[in-house]
């Protein structure tokens, strides 16, 4: 399975990366910081799974997940996001997202739900 994460924050891409990277079902991990090198990335290595926070430089992870379902509508994309209120779940889920993640909350839950894709996908 190959997993992008999105996020501007460096410190979290490389904890998301380094936990992914463990994970037996994951052969490559893509990492992009903005919207330009999200899109660019899901084009060029057409990820299984992006892993995708909501506040992001130029446009948002919003615009990310509408550029993804619109164009490359098989790729799998969880929210992972510090902004976890009811509207911006509502949104997320309405606009196509699998599933949404509280980074304050939930944030170690990713292996196993990155597993769930993985193991769904077989």
């Amino acid at each position: 399975m190959k997993v992008l994460v999105v996020d501007d924050s460096v410190l979290i891409t490389d904890r998301i990366s380094e936990m992914v990277s463990e994970l037996g079902c994951v052969s490559d991990v893509f990492i992009s910081g903005d919207y330009s090198g999200a899109v660019k990335n899901i084009s060029e290595n057409t990820p299984d799974l992006v892993l995708l926070d909501i506040h992001l430089p130029e446009k948002s992870g919003i615009d990310v997940l509408q550029y993804t379902r619109a164009n490359h509508p098989a790729v799998k994309v969880i929210m992972v996001t510090n902004k976890a209120t009811g509207y911006y779940r509502e949104l997320c889920s309405g606009l196509g997202s699998h599933h949404f993640i509280d980074k304050s909350k939930e944030f170690e839950t990713i292996p196993n739900i990155i597993e769930f894709y993985a193991d769904a996908q077989l």
